[in-house]
């Protein structure tokens, strides 16, 4: 491949260059304005990289070696696509025997006189190929001009026809050489431009970080209202997550006047309204109007100690004939259930088995009366879990799961919890809430589930400390009214 640059006061002129030096095969690899001095002290050139297969350049230099400039500039300001099947047709009807044969005549001594001066010139010029081209043209012209007819006299056919030589291709070598050379420099210079590129990346990826953070310096620079400061450090002291903190100071910014901004009391209690309206609660099913004449099926579902079948009593209690279904996959203390049979008069049933359970919940629902459902399983199969809850919503009408979590246990685990069970759950039960030191997890937990509160256990005492869940209940013990 033989790669040359081409530099034109426009690309018109530039184009021009590479046809009569490259020929009609040619390719171009790159153009570039050159605006000079920024563009002050030097007129902008078109600058045009192109490149030529070694073969098509061969072939175009035996013609470029027996043409005057005046007949090679006449030839290629013809079409391209005539110049290319003219040297085409050459090399193909022009075998080496023909050549041969020619060149024993008058015409061959001429061209001898050719090759011996380009032998010559190489051997003295062999860093340039533009220097060793231009080198040729003086003697070239000399031993040409007494057999090559002029162009007045000849069509551009017969022109080329009677002007090739026999020039041997050991002529052309140094051509080859350099050309090799030039391909070897442009891959070197595209690899330093893509180096280059990628420098200038690196350096504008540190730019844009460094405008951020001075960014982000600013904007915790900027003067803010007193009262919103304020607000932001006390419900991040409150254990609050950082969305709901951006959510309520986002909100506070665009509903409220600069001066509500700077009253305390005003943002708290705008703080607080917020707070609420994120807090969803909802009544269970079994008290529904709609289902005081209905069997219903409440189903409270939890892993660990979280003071689930306190709560089975305590709603049971609430619902006249109810009865308590209580499943374990290991055994169950009975002293208990007869105990707590006894003193609140409620039915209990232990089961250890999905059918067992199933059968039990039909025979209640068979006398109308409504069920509770005390089921701890494994904490390991939540498989065991679907099944039960499937069974129970294949099987019956009235199905409402509950999902018991506790206020003492960390915020981590009441996650897990909930993202556990939560596709097939209908609301939330939260025990131990009197003894909750950390509400703003409790709001974390449930703004995350986005499942409704049900109930609250409020203390041990059965039927007593239970109430419905409300969002007041826990704004209250989080500010502590």
């Amino acid at each position: 491949m033989y790669v040359k640059k081409f530099e034109g006061d426009t690309l018109d002129d530039a184009l021009k260059m590479v046809k009569r030096d490259l020929g009609p095969d040619a390719i171009i690899l790159k153009t570039i304005t050159n605006k000079g001095l920024k563009g002050a002290f030097k007129k902008s050139k078109i600058e045009i990289t192109a490149a030529i297969s070694e073969e098509n350049y061969s072939k175009k230099a035996k013609v470029d070696h027996v043409l005057t400039n005046d007949q090679r500039e006449q030839f290629y300001k013809g079409p391209a696509k005539e110049v290319n099947t003219m040297i085409d047709n050459y090399n193909s009807n022009k075998p080496r025997e023909q050549r041969s044969q020619s060149a024993s005549g008058y015409g061959g001594l001429g061209l001898n006189k050719v090759v011996n001066s380009v032998s010559q010139a190489s051997s003295k010029i062999k860093d340039s190929l533009d220097d060793f081209l231009s080198t040729n043209e003086e003697s070239q012209t000399q031993s040409l001009d007494d057999f090559i007819p002029r162009k007045e006299e000849l069509s551009s056919s017969n022109l080329i026809n009677e002007a090739y030589s026999q020039v041997e291709e050991s002529t052309y070598q140094p051509a080859q050489a350099h050309a090799q050379a030039a391909a070897s420099e442009l891959t070197l210079e595209l690899k330093q431009q893509i180096k280059h590129q990628q420098n200038q990346i690196e350096s504008l990826e540190k730019k844009l970080l460094d405008l951020a953070q001075n960014m982000t310096v600013q904007t915790e620079t900027i003067d803010e209202p007193e009262g919103l400061k304020e607000l932001k450090i006390t419900l991040k002291t409150l254990d609050l997550n950082d969305k709901i903190i951006s959510q309520i100071i986002k909100k506070a910014n665009f509903e409220l006047t600069r001066e509500d901004l700077c009253d305390e009391d005003f943002v708290y209690d705008f703080a607080l309204r917020e707070l609420n309206s994120m807090i969803s609660t909802a009544m269970p099913l079994f008290s529904d109007a709609k289902m005081q004449n209905k069997s219903v099926v409440t189903a409270l579902v939890s892993e660990s100690a979280s003071g689930q079948s306190s709560m089975a009593l305590k709603l049971a209690t609430l619902k006249e004939g109810a009865r308590i279904i209580q499943y374990r996959t290991q055994g169950i203390d009975r002293s208990n259930n007869e105990f707590a049979s006894q003193v609140f008069k409620l039915d209990i049933v232990a089961v250890d088995s999905i059918a067992h359970m199933m059968s039990e919940c039909r025979k209640a629902i068979s006398e109308k009366r409504s069920v509770f459902l005390d089921i701890k399983t494994n904490a390991q199969d939540i498989d065991e879990s679907r099944k039960i809850i499937d069974s129970l919503r294949r099987s019956m009408d009235n199905v409402e799961i509950l999902i018991n979590i506790s206020a003492i246990n960390s915020e981590i685990y009441n996650r897990k919890i909930l993202s556990k069970y939560k596709d097939f759950s209908n609301g939330v039960i939260i025990s131990y809430i009197d003894q909750c030191l950390n509400f703003g997890s409790l709001i974390n937990v449930h703004k995350n589930s986005e499942l409704p509160l049900k109930f609250f256990g409020t203390g041990p005492t059965v039927p007593d400390d239970i109430e419905a869940a409300t969002s007041e209940r826990l704004l209250a013990g989080m500010f502590d009214f």
